[in-house]
């Protein structure tokens, strides 16, 4: 496995904090949320690529949740805030998985 380089680790951090904001923005259509989910994916990838895999992977979560949320809400016939729920809480749960499965890794070593 490939360890993190500091380049990875900034790309996987600008990847990050852009799926977030357009996970918190995208509660509305036509919003910086088709901006800015689209311009994390690719940084995820190449972080992931270059060895930040646990950031690149809750970074293309968070990403692609801020691109599905309309669409899926419109199919489906839900009110966009309650699949942002559904998908801020499996969220949470899967960064906490993550982060707790790199604490019990980093204590083993």
């Amino acid at each position: 496995m490939t360890h993190a380089t500091p380049t990875s680790r900034v790309l996987g951090t600008l990847a990050l904090l852009g799926a977030l904001v357009a996970f918190a923005l995208g509660s509305a259509p036509f919003t910086p949320a088709l901006m800015l989910a689209p311009a994390a994916l690719p940084l995820a990838i190449i972080a992931g690529l270059l060895g930040s895999r646990r950031l690149a992977s809750i970074s293309l979560y968070w990403a692609i949740a801020a691109l599905l949320a309309n669409p899926l809400a419109a199919t489906w016939r839900l009110r966009v805030d309650g699949l942002l729920l559904a998908f801020t809480i499996l969220g949470l749960l899967l960064s906490a998985v993550v982060y707790i499965r790199h604490v019990h890794v980093q204590r083993r070593s």
